[in-house]
């Protein structure tokens, strides 16, 4: 009789067993893990931080991915790449390891958002977490009890004027709100706030920013003024002020005499957290007529004057007409005046040159154009009379101011030549005597001597190199744009030097603000680019068209980043700040290079 159990001992089971056990255990391990997104909070505020993980809990896993986030709708993901942690517990001799990616992100516009589910590659395989709901909504909504719901700590653009017209100033201050109990120790912004249609200049920083107490919606808040910005709009209609990103440094258990206290301290307890705050929408007005008048873009309290270098010149020679603008209001944004210029006369290109003061809350300065004209002919020109109107904003209306006409004289050019008078006054004294014709050795013909053709030709090569530099000369002059290529590199290194100059000074803001400018200017002036009214990103964007490696560019954008923002959290030490010249120094020299 056949024995069911030696089923077992036949040679093909035997050879199936271990394929069968090993498929067993290793569907076994492939299932044995666990996998969970989550959120911080379901419920956030606009502009404030949350953070997404990715949970990954397992006993045999080998090889898990990083989780790759999909495309989020209404939020900025602070950073691609997530911070991870691991954690080992042994229960029962059973070990069991958890891994967690934390992503950190920013709630940019109200609403309800579904994250997408998120992938990782767990031992080879792609696997996927469960979609996520998250409500974003706005600070003050109401909450089911009829409360008005608002974060712990939030940031606020608030801007002195929604209304205005191009060329005004307008003062936006980045304002902190945060809860009693929170001290605040330190705040830096980071890259990114756009102000595209704006001309953006920073006012005096606030050294150590001063807190208030206020009550908001029956709760207690503080508030502190942390930076201000002079903003100038150069175009009418709807323009906004994109969210502005800040990291602040926070403690929850602040000492009571000044929240501000340890402003640059550090402590066990901090942590820091990334802010964004709200878009603000701006409706400019579109600037009035001015009734027979010039208008060169002037806003604000500003006074207009023009002369002449000198009331006489020689024909052909050239003469300065100079105006200058001076006063409070939008310097770096005026127009040269377009004058009446008389017939007989060359015009050349003018020359710009600006200086702009950021003391108290306004801009102020002057800027003052340079053209050079050159008469053709002797006699007396005279520029008319010119009215200039300039806007201003707090009366709503145009002031006009008179210029005068002014006049010079051209005289006639010199000459050499001998005049009927001259000829009259030469005595003539006949020569007497035998005169003897003798031919001269041709081997000493005086054309034959070094000393005849070098006195030739070093005149001639002098005459040639003195046109020459006066050609550059007036080109420099009358060419601004070319004037400006050809002053870059100097110019940098003049600021770089005030850097160097004053290392050992410890002033942090002012070192790395001529660093900055150094930099920006230099590209600007080399790619013929506006002077004013760039951000550091459309600056980029622009330098990125003319085909920087990308070595380079990532350099040129880290240095620009931390010049931005050093001035807000000074760190660091003299060997620091050398080091950073240093690397400026190198980057002007290789973009003069590529440029």
């Amino acid at each position: 009789m056949r024995k069911i159990g030696d089923i077992v001992s036949s040679p093909l089971v035997l050879l199936l067993f271990p394929l069968i056990l090993f498929s067993f255990a290793e569907n076994s391990w492939a299932q044995d893990f666990q996998l969970e997104a989550t959120v911080s909070e379901n419920q956030v505020f606009i502009g404030e931080q949350f953070t997404i993980s990715v949970e990954v809990t397992g006993s045999s896993m080998r090889n898990v991915s990083l989780p790759v986030l999909p495309e989020l709708e209404g939020m900025r993901v602070l950073s691609s790449t997530p911070s991870r942690s691991t954690s080992i517990s042994i229960i029962n001799g059973q070990t069991t390891t958890t891994t967690t990616y934390n992503f950190s992100i920013i709630a940019r516009e109200t609403g309800e958002y579904t994250i997408p589910p998120i992938s990782i590659e767990i031992d080879g395989e792609e696997r996927q977490t469960n979609p996520i709901r998250v409500e974003v909504i706005e600070k003050g909504q109401l909450s089911q009890d009829g409360r008005s719901q608002r974060p712990e700590i939030y940031l606020e653009i608030q801007v002195d004027e929604s209304n205005p017209v191009p060329g005004q100033q307008i003062v936006a201050s980045v304002v902190l709100f945060f809860r009693q109990g929170i001290e605040v120790t330190s705040f830096q912004p980071t890259a990114g706030w756009r102000t595209d249609g704006f001309w953006k200049e920073e006012l005096q920083n606030i050294s150590q920013p001063q807190a208030e107490s206020i009550i908001i919606d029956g709760v207690r808040y503080r508030t502190a003024t942390l930076i201000r910005y002079a903003l100038f709009p150069n175009r009418s209609g709807e323009l906004t002020l994109s969210g502005f990103p800040i990291n602040v440094g926070i403690r929850t258990q602040p000492s009571r005499s000044d929240p501000f206290g340890s402003f640059f301290g550090s402590s066990a307890n901090q942590r820091r957290v990334s802010l964004e705050s709200e878009p603000v929408v701006l409706n400019v007005r579109t600037l009035p007529e001015a009734r027979n008048a010039t208008t060169i873009n002037a806003v604000g309290n500003l006074r207009v004057e023009r002369r002449l270098s000198k009331n006489e010149v020689v024909t052909g020679e050239t003469i300065e007409l100079v105006t200058q603008v001076e006063g409070v209001g939008n310097i770096p944004l005026v127009r040269r005046p377009q004058y009446n210029i008389p017939d007989g006369i060359d015009f050349f290109t003018p020359q710009e040159n600006s200086n702009v003061e950021r003391r108290g809350m306004a801009i102020r300065g002057d800027k003052t154009f340079t053209e050079l004209m050159a008469p053709r002919a002797p006699g007396t020109y005279s520029l008319p009379a010119e009215r200039i109107a300039v806007y201003d904003p707090q009366n709503r209306r145009y002031r006009y101011i008179n210029l005068p006409a002014i006049e010079f004289e051209a005289l006639p050019a010199s000459n050499n030549q001998f005049t009927s008078a001259d000829l009259r006054t030469v005595q003539l004294t006949p020569v007497t005597g035998l005169a003897v014709w003798k031919n001269s050795d041709p081997a000493g013909s005086v054309f034959r001597s070094f000393w005849f053709w070098l006195l030739l030709i070093v005149p001639a090569a002098a005459l040639i190199v003195a046109y020459q530099k006066r050609k550059f000369d007036l080109r420099l002059h009358s060419d601004r744009a070319f004037a400006r290529v050809h002053f870059a590199d100097q110019l940098a290194q003049d600021r770089i030097l005030h850097a160097r100059n004053i290392v050992n000074e410890d002033r942090p803001k002012e070192i790395y603000n001529s660093l900055h400018k150094a930099v920006t200017g230099f590209l600007t002036d080399k790619l013929s680019l506006p002077e004013a009214g760039l951000s550091d990103q459309e600056l980029l964007e622009k330098v990125t068209e003319h085909g920087l490696n990308a070595d380079l560019l990532k350099r040129l954008r880290g240095i620009l980043d931390k010049c931005a923002t050093i001035s807000y959290a000074p760190s660091g030490t003299r060997a620091d700040f050398r080091s950073d010249i240093i690397k400026t120094e190198k980057l002007i020299s290789e973009l003069k290079e590529q440029l």
